[in-house]
């Protein structure tokens, strides 16, 4: 599918200011959901999504040379499962339900690219529900994202998965600080005024800086 146009990037830039969701604005573009959030996952920076220097980064990335990572000695098959499992622990860990953390774990070590369902029941030797119910866990949290290869959805752990989940976050976080706001408002001068407005500082600078990092992270990972 072609990369999207400025024109396309300026429509997502308004119907975000004008509160649509990705899904929604994916519909009207005739795009993936997926397509709309990692644009803006891997574009967005302390000052929001800008859509010309969106492009304009899109545009320098195509033009560098691709480069490729020295070649490293695998692990044994045993090393290679006792990473898996610690994964999956640490994932845990995080609060990641197990099974959803099986299912990331098996993503991030496979050989290919990308898995169907069918080869995560194979591999993990669990029923298909199981595995639907994880996968739809994970793709809520953009830690994975749905693939159409005009036969079946394959499942991907990319280079992005952590801007765009780490974006989401900052996303909620920003509503949060915003209720506080409203809610410091609305109690005035009292204990629960301020309490909220207490909690709206805190969140709305916590916000700013998670971006500001993000955004560094972002032009380290690309470049």
């Amino acid at each position: 599918m072609p990369r999207l146009t400025l024109e396309e990037r300026r429509f997502i830039a308004d119907a975000m200011a004008d509160g649509l969701g990705y899904a929604e604005i994916a519909r009207r573009l005739n795009r993936p959901t997926s397509t709309v959030s990692r644009e803006v996952a891997r574009n967005i920076g302390s000052h929001g999504y800008q859509p010309e220097q969106a492009e304009s980064v899109t545009r320098q990335r195509a033009r560098r040379p691709k480069t490729t990572a020295p070649a490293t000695k695998a692990g044994t098959a045993r090393d290679r499962r006792d990473f898996e499992a610690r994964l999956v622990a640490v994932l845990i860990e995080k609060g990641v339900p197990r099974m959803a953390s099986r299912v990331m774990a098996s993503l991030c070590v496979a050989d290919s690219e990308s898995l169907t369902a069918a080869e995560l029941v194979r591999r993990l030797e669990v029923s298909p529900a199981s595995v639907s119910a994880a996968i739809g866990y994970l793709t809520d949290l953009k830690l994975i994202r749905r693939e159409h290869d005009g036969r079946r959805d394959r499942y991907v752990v990319d280079s992005d998965a952590m801007v765009r989940t780490s974006m989401a976050s900052v996303l909620t976080m920003d509503r949060w600080a915003r209720i506080s706001h409203e809610g410091a408002i609305l109690f005035g001068d009292s204990v629960a005024g301020d309490r909220m407005a207490k909690m709206g500082m805190f969140l709305e600078k916590f916000t700013e800086d998670m971006v500001a990092s993000i955004d560094r992270w972002r032009h380290l990972l690309y470049p």
